[in-house]
């Protein structure tokens, strides 16, 4: 008896001894693996990280860039008169673009920097490229996105200048708390139905190569 307890004792030092020790193991994940994980575990904190470094790098571009301050910008502004005012003439107003500016006996507006979507149209392309999406849906969501605030902000002018004509009291109601909060939130309605949409071609993606 006094062997046999000794054999076990022997045998249950052995195998203590050759089982490899836990804090000699090491880490169980390697600092390049939790770096790679991190944005899984944090998508929505990494989704704004990138959306602000976009919006930085955009309004730095537009407060250093002399060509988008001088040429860019001014021919834009003379853009957007020129396609208003043909609406405008079509329904039958009585104006006349110059430059910038949309004159008629009874209003002129002249489209000023606030008054050109571009900072909506900034925000809704850089909301865009901080999701995680494949590079093709970015392209379709921004060129379908842009051309949609472009056709809104002419909406905009024109209403604007037919509420300036008829209904002349309430125009800086609808300039300034009106249509700045509703352009605002047609751009983030836009990203929302492009993220449904993004989204719902991801899963459907991943079904079919599931499936085969």
């Amino acid at each position: 008896m006094d062997a046999n307890r000794r054999k076990k004792q022997l045998n249950k030092k052995t195998v203590i001894a050759g089982s490899p020790k836990r804090a000699e193991r090491g880490p169980t994940k390697s600092t390049v693996g939790i770096i790679k994980g991190w944005p899984r575990r944090h998508p929505i904190f990494l989704f704004l990280v990138v959306f602000a470094a976009l919006m930085g790098l955009f309004y730095f571009f537009t407060t250093v860039t002399s060509f988008y301050n001088n040429r860019f910008i001014p021919w834009y502004h003379c853009y957007i008169a020129f396609f208003s005012g043909t609406i405008l003439d079509f329904l039958g107003q009585d104006i006349t673009v110059r430059g910038a500016s949309i004159f008629s006996p009874r209003f002129s507006v002249q489209i000023i920097r606030g008054c050109d979507a571009i900072e909506p149209v900034a925000l809704f392309i850089c909301a865009v490229l901080a999701f995680p999406a494949s590079f093709s849906k970015k392209i379709s969501g921004i060129i379908v996105g842009t051309l949609l605030l472009m056709i809104l902000n002419l909406v905009r002018i024109v209403s604007l200048f037919l509420i300036g004509v008829y209904l002349p009291r309430i125009v800086d109601v609808m300039h300034i708390e009106v249509w700045q909060v509703l352009f605002i939130f047609s751009a983030l309605i836009f990203w929302v139905f492009w993220l449904l949409w993004a989204i719902q071609n991801q899963s459907q993606t991943r079904g079919v190569l599931i499936r085969r």
